[in-house]
């Protein structure tokens, strides 16, 4: 490569919001472990040095995107979305409680209307107690919980499938087109699009 060597495009590629997430597999002659060492700091996925065989070479690339794949599944699913929201763990009774409302909300995304009193009549309960149970487990309130959940399902649906934009806009039961617009470029600093052909 003309002006820079293998980790200096590492280096910018791992730098780059748009490309930070495609895994890098180095395959150099320099085989020190200070060398791998370094390129694995970059941000090489895998280091492999010369000569290399091509069966192990492919066997490392399969595992990578198996690896990539499997995040990927667990980040955006729905049985996972508070978890990876808030990251803290919880009693088997207030998980229970937790996946009732994702499962909730996951089975009536297309609702326009779907608000914390709708969620809170579904678990037969009244909205003050589920604010109030809610605000133990999450930083979110219902309301926003809800909102996070629709976007992160949009971006699920804009990497898994071919709907159009504007189909999957309204199966998150989103109507505004530049609300939708707005709001997930302020979640994930890309537009729709961009995130498409980024992931």
């Amino acid at each position: 490569m003309p002006d820079i060597d293998g980790l200096e495009f590492i280096k910018r590629l791992k730098a780059d919001k748009f490309t930070k997430h495609i895994p890098v597999v180095v395959v150099s002659a320099k085989i020190s472990e200070k060398d791998q060492a370094k390129g694995l700091d970059m941000g090489a996925d895998s280091y492999l040095t010369k000569p290399f065989s091509p069966a192990v070479l492919r066997s490392v690339i399969n595992r990578l995107l198996t690896v990539k794949d499997e995040l990927k599944e667990y980040y955006y699913s729905p049985e996972s979305a508070y978890q990876y929201t808030e990251g803290h763990p919880m009693h088997q009774e207030d998980k229970v409680f937790m996946d009732s409302i994702v499962t909730i909300i996951s089975e009536n995304l297309e609702r326009e209307n779907l608000r914390p009193e709708f969620i809170a009549d579904k678990l037969n309960t009244n909205t003050r107690s589920l604010y109030r149970r809610f605000k133990k487990h999450s930083n979110l309130s219902p309301s926003d919980f809800i909102k996070d959940y629709r976007f992160m399902s949009a971006a699920k649906l804009l990497i898994t499938t071919n709907l159009t934009i504007q189909e999957i806009i309204y199966k998150v039961g989103i109507t505004n087109k530049s609300y939708f617009y707005r709001e997930f470029l302020k979640k994930y600093n890309m537009t729709p699009k961009e995130y498409r052909s980024h992931k």
